[in-house]
């Protein structure tokens, strides 16, 4: 564990407050608290992300040779990287997939190769506005699951800004003996790490993900933090930016010396992603509410409502499509009730 994760852990205010071994497992932290821990549960949660890693390096040198072979571009981003850009090849940082970002137009021959090697397709919702991504997994144990993107993320007002293109001709190339791929360089990870952690809502984060960009703002020198926070006001991502980089300033104390930064945060009421979204309903609003033009917002809930006959199929487990369209009213039930949970 290299200096400066072991000064994190040693100012993360928050650390103390995950006490349930199951709380700690689900925050991402199993493998940092092992080496303090007496708990059982905490030392095997640590083992299977050992496990785990080794099969994951396995797999994905596997997949990503393939790929090469084709000739077809791709980008590794979030926590398979990070165990070779922040982490050390270590098992520190648990994952549940392999996320892997690819030209639209090379998603047939990637998911051909995919299915060669032995992997399933779990369909998701498709459309303009819906999904950008699709889910790839194999039988084995542990399970190896392939998040193939052809968006950096879902959120549509994003995408104009961070396009494959751009990401792939400034991204970093992570070599060792034994693997190699492209990732995300610092600027455009810490930016993308920033509105992933606040995308999501407050029961689904992560906080080993503040340990990802912490550790990524510290990387970076001086010039390249001023020129993430001028790339960042450009994108329209400069509230956010500066919300994380406040919450990283009072999670670690001590160790960002971001009080500069942090005084200078605008006062303006935040961006809606930073609200707390207790309900789906309120995503969909939020959705809507980015989403430009009155056709556009159409089309959006279209796709929402009206998906293909496979992403009905898998979702139902039917092993056939006969009667499939009586399923369709089940599946909205459904939906619309998960809108005010």
């Amino acid at each position: 564990m290299n200096a400066f994760l072991q000064k994190l852990i040693n100012n993360d205010n928050k650390l103390k407050k995950f006490s349930a071994d199951r709380q700690i497992i689900h925050q991402g932290l199993a493998p940092i608290m092992a080496q303090n821990s007496e708990s059982i549960t905490i030392q095997k949660a640590n083992l299977l992300e050992n496990v785990k890693l080794q099969n994951w390096q396995r797999r994905a040198k596997h997949l990503f040779s393939e790929l090469c072979g084709e000739n077809i571009r791709f980008l590794v981003f979030k926590g398979f990287s990070y165990t070779y850009l922040l982490y050390n090849q270590s098992n520190i940082r648990p994952y549940t997939d392999i996320d892997v970002l690819i030209n639209q137009t090379d998603y047939d021959r990637v998911s051909d190769i995919l299915i060669k090697l032995g992997y399933q397709h779990y369909p998701s919702r498709q459309g303009q506005f819906v999904s950008f991504q699709n889910s790839f997994f194999d039988g084995n144990s542990p399970q190896t699951v392939i998040d193939l993107h052809w968006q950096i993320n879902n959120r549509i007002e994003f995408h104009q800004y961070f396009q494959f293109a751009d990401l792939y001709k400034h991204a970093l190339v992570i070599k060792t003996s034994a693997i190699q791929f492209k990732t995300l360089n610092l600027i455009d990870a810490f930016i993308v790490g920033c509105f992933h952690y606040q995308a999501h809502r407050v029961e689904d984060k992560k906080h080993i993900w503040l340990y990802d960009l912490a550790i990524i703002w510290n990387i970076m020198n001086s010039q390249q933090q001023t020129n993430c926070l001028n790339k960042a006001q450009t994108t329209n991502q400069s509230k956010i930016i500066l919300t994380t980089l406040k919450q990283l300033n009072k999670t670690f104390i001590n160790c960002l010396y971001l009080d500069e930064i942090v005084a200078n945060q605008h006062k303006e009421a935040t961006e809606d992603y930073l609200l707390k979204r207790h309900r789906k309903m309120t995503d969909i609003k939020i959705r809507l509410a980015n989403i430009k033009g009155l056709r556009n917002k159409l089309k959006f809930l279209s796709e929402y409502i009206f998906q293909k006959t496979d992403y009905v199929q898998h979702r139902y487990q039917l092993k056939s499509k006969n009667w499939i369209y009586l399923y369709y009213p089940k599946m909205w039930l459904q939906d619309l009730l998960k809108l005010f949970k």
